[in-house]
């Protein structure tokens, strides 16, 4: 009996380490999930409309002064030598450099297609890299986000695997990541109505 009242406890703190998913993240309007070739749910595409009647700027203009597809640098750090001997503690810092082109990738009547990375923090820096397709129509903009891809900045001594899927799990932050591409079509927005 004893060892079974130890088997459940093991069972129940290895099962409380393991991420759970997202269920808030199924109900998101315009969140589109698909499935990896894992079988692992992600997100495929995000999309939302904002209404707007007024253009004090092009679509185009405001998406290129807006959005940035700079190159990020992704580091993680080795360490060498043998937790025995001094010098184990002496850090290789591994850095990557990922991302990065022109803006905008097409213009066609109504319609421009962009590449670009934003950010956001949950205890260290994410970058979340997309591909956004606009439409204008005569009472709104409908925004469209496809691959989406998202890549902590620094992962200590972990490898650091850049950009990849976004999990609808918990511990992959979806929201957060909706969230900062919600931030990015507030700044096309508000560009959209500067005079």
């Amino acid at each position: 009996m004893k060892k079974l009242i130890g088997y459940v406890a093991v069972l129940a703190m290895l099962t409380s380490c393991a991420s759970q998913k997202m269920m808030s993240i199924y109900q998101t309007n315009g969140v589109e999930i698909a499935q990896n070739s894992s079988g692992v749910d992600i997100l495929n595409k995000y999309n939302t409309s904002r209404p707007i009647t007024v253009f004090h700027s092009s679509l185009s203009l405001c998406i290129a002064q807006e959005l940035d597809n700079s190159p990020v640098v992704l580091t993680s750090e080795n360490y060498f030598g043998s937790p025995w001997w001094s010098y184990y503690n002496i850090p290789n810092q591994q850095s990557i450099t990922v991302s990065g082109g022109d803006t905008i990738k097409l213009v066609e009547g109504n319609h421009v297609v962009a590449e670009a990375v934003t950010d956001y923090l949950h205890r260290t820096k994410y970058f979340v890299s997309y591909t956004l397709t606009t439409t204008r129509n005569q009472n709104n903009i409908h925004y469209l986000f496809s691959n989406i891809k998202q890549a902590q900045q620094y992962t200590g001594s972990v490898v650091n695997d850049g950009f990849e899927n976004v999990k609808t799990l918990e511990s992959a932050h979806p929201n957060l990541v909706i969230e900062a591409l919600n931030k990015e079509v507030d700044k096309i927005q508000e560009c959209l109505l500067r005079q």
